[in-house]
């Protein structure tokens, strides 16, 4: 009779564990993006940075910095669409 009782809650409990797993709540991934995604004033201020920098005296051949500089272009892109309106584009 134990045995039976001791089957039986185990089944439940993974009953239980299967609906509670696989009853996600959905929601907006768009909520995931602001947490990576930096926001328009540090992305100017960067892009201002790169800017003024003297890229005369930058090693082009340079890992690091052809990743930065890619970063860069990745950043500007990304400040285009998500910061500039239509209104600051004239």
């Amino acid at each position: 009779m134990s045995q039976f009782k001791l089957l039986s809650k185990s089944i439940a409990m993974t009953v239980i564990a299967l609906v509670v797993s696989t009853s996600a709540m959905a929601h907006d991934p768009k909520l995931h993006a602001k947490k990576d995604q930096m926001n328009c004033e540090k992305m100017q201020k960067n892009m201002q940075m790169m800017q003024k920098m003297d890229h005369s005296k930058m090693d082009m051949k340079d890992p690091a910095m052809k990743a930065m500089m890619a970063n860069m272009g990745k950043m500007k892109q990304m400040y285009q669409k998500n910061c500039v309106t239509n209104d600051s584009k004239s």
